[in-house]
């Protein structure tokens, strides 16, 4: 039965928490992985992390008393301070970009009972001179259909809180704990706080603006027509991934590693779209001979296949694009097969 009794309150919970502990922590590796597959149904989201914790029983208390406590015994209301911590399962979702908060907030919230929203994004740009963390909080509880499935029926009346947040979010709100007394700091302090709250912001929307740009720069690649100016331009990754795409269909190119060989190429020669091209259109049967050859001990990659190609057309620009012993060995096949220049 509910009170207004903060110390029996109080102990009744610690004794809810002792007496649920191994249901709590079920409840959260269940939820954290319900979370991450329903996130797995959308494969464009931008996810970096999904974690999750049990909150401590300390800290429940503490953020109860801070939070209402006080109101609760003004009002002389009854209470019982497990309906008050929604966040005693929790989980942290940190995505890529701020546009993705949203998106995971609705898929969860059109998957799961939401009980509850609050945009803290909204919230501090409704205030003047406040600085804090961003973010979406959503507290949750299991949908209708999930219930009364054996593996959930055991947590139906259990609320839990997801946090979503951006990587930058995320780091400013690690950062932003650690300001002590910020309530109470000069308002020259708070100033420079805000300021570098205001940055972090910037980055989070420069950083989506980046990858905008770079998407409708690999779009646009894609659909441009083979032209002259095309062919004559300055080997990029884009036009890298669309000619390697041509001659390995169903290719999945990792971006960090085009991005290194690119330049690894352009730094041992300059060479034109329309001259990689050709490499690759006059010269991939050989390789891919060579590669037959070897795929029983020694597997190429696609980059590899690359490699040979660049160092089969011109050994003197692309003379170290391969290992020595990878050189080696491929001299020795084309020189069995009469290939060498």
């Amino acid at each position: 039965m509910a009170s207004s009794d903060f110390e029996k309150e109080k102990q009744i919970f610690l004794d809810y928490v002792n007496d649920n502990i191994e249901l709590l922590r079920n409840a959260e590796s269940s939820f954290s992985t319900l979370v991450q597959s329903l996130l797995a149904t959308s494969p464009e989201l931008s996810v970096a992390t999904v974690t999750s914790r049990v909150k401590g029983r300390k800290e429940s208390i503490k953020k109860f008393s801070r939070k209402y406590q006080s109101d609760l015994e003004k009002e002389k209301k009854e209470y019982e301070i497990k309906d008050y911590i929604t966040d005693l399962i929790g989980v942290r979702i940190i995505c890529l970009y701020e546009k993705n908060i949203q998106e995971i907030g609705d898929i969860l919230g059109n998957n799961l009972c939401l009980i509850d929203s609050t945009d803290k994004s909204q919230l501090i740009e409704l205030a003047e001179n406040t600085f804090g963390y961003k973010g979406l909080h959503l507290d949750l509880k299991l949908d209708e259909a999930r219930e009364v499935m054996p593996e959930y029926s055991r947590y139906k009346n259990i609320i839990f809180e997801v946090q979503i947040r951006t990587i930058i979010q995320d780091a400013w709100s690690v950062l932003d704990h650690k300001i002590k007394y910020k309530k109470s700091i000069p308002h020259g302090l708070k100033r420079r706080i805000n300021s570098l709250a205001a940055l972090f912001e910037t980055a989070d929307r420069e950083f989506y603006s980046i990858q905008e740009e770079t998407e409708k720069l690999e779009q646009k690649t894609k659909e441009k027509s083979k032209t002259d100016d095309n062919e004559s331009e300055l080997l990029n990754v884009f036009h890298f991934a669309k000619i390697s795409e041509t001659y390995f269909p169903g290719i999945r190119l990792a971006s960090y590693k085009v991005d290194a060989l690119v330049d690894e190429i352009l730094k041992m020669k300059k060479i034109t779209n329309g001259s990689f091209e050709k490499m690759i259109r006059e010269n991939i049967e050989t390789i891919r001979v060579y590669k037959d050859l070897l795929d029983g001990k020694h597997n190429l990659t696609f980059y590899t296949v690359i490699r040979h190609i660049l160092y089969f057309c011109d050994r003197s620009s692309f003379a170290h694009i391969l290992y020595d012993n990878q050189r080696n060995s491929f001299d020795n096949w084309l020189g069995k097969q009469n290939l060498n220049s």
